[in-house]
Parts: C-alpha cells; structure tokens; sequence
C-alpha cells in the first residue's frame, strides 16, 4: 500500500491505495480509503490515523520524527572537490576510461567517493563522506 495524491476540480486529495495483479497478472491498483484534501490535513486529523496504524503492527506510539538539519558547514570540502573534480575533467575521462555496455553502476561516483575520502580524512577510513 502507498499513498497517491490525484486531483480533481482543481483540489488535491490524498488516496490510500493498493497495487494488486489480476487474473491475467496485469496490476491494478484500487482505491482503499480516501483520506480527505489536502489543504484540510492538518497533524490533529491524521495523527490519529497514524497512530492507529501504528497499533496494528504493535507499536505502542507515533513513530515520526523531527526533522533535524544538518550543518551544510560540513559538507563544504566535498563541494569544493567536487567543483575542482568537474573543472579538471576527471568525470569525463573517468567515464570515457571506464565505457563498458556490461557494467550496471557508475564507476566513476565510486572513484570519487574514494578519491573524496581520501583527501578528506587521510588516516580515516571513513573519510568526510559520512
């Protein structure tokens, strides 16, 4: 099950829906519950929901959490390599290097996480990308 948001009239609804396959193993989806507009949700009509979602799968509270930010401070020195990266043209020759029909992920992030955490944190093993 997943939540869908459809529209119509000009107004946003929100949908719990279910993906299922038919007879012929063609997937449908249908609608399970409609959960109201959009602009009329507020945490007071669907914390309940929520809640007791939670209490099927024998949870005993509300299991959201707080977003917390992080500092972008932190994240400065891969920016700056990452720019230096672009400007110097190793993704390109790292992709030019590395043209394969055969391989399903991308070798040249993998290369630059590793080049990344090195210069980062040369003694560290996890580096600056944590």
């Amino acid at each position: 099950m997943y939540t869908k948001i459809t529209q119509s009239g000009g107004r946003r609804y929100l949908q719990l829906v279910e993906g299922f396959r038919d007879d012929n193993g063609k997937v449908r989806h249908r609608v399970v519950a409609n959960l109201g507009r959009i602009d009329d949700l507020t945490p007071q009509k669907l914390d309940p929901l929520i809640n007791g979602l939670n209490r099927v799968l024998g949870r005993s509270e509300n299991t959201a959490f707080d977003v917390v930010p992080e500092s972008a401070r932190s994240y400065g020195d891969v920016f700056a390599l990452h720019e230096l990266w672009k400007d110097l043209g190793f993704d390109r020759a790292l992709q030019r290097a590395l043209r394969s029909g055969r391989r399903e992920f991308d070798a040249e992030a993998l290369i630059r996480a590793m080049v990344f955490n090195r210069l980062c944190a040369p003694d560290s093993k996890l580096g600056c990308l944590r």
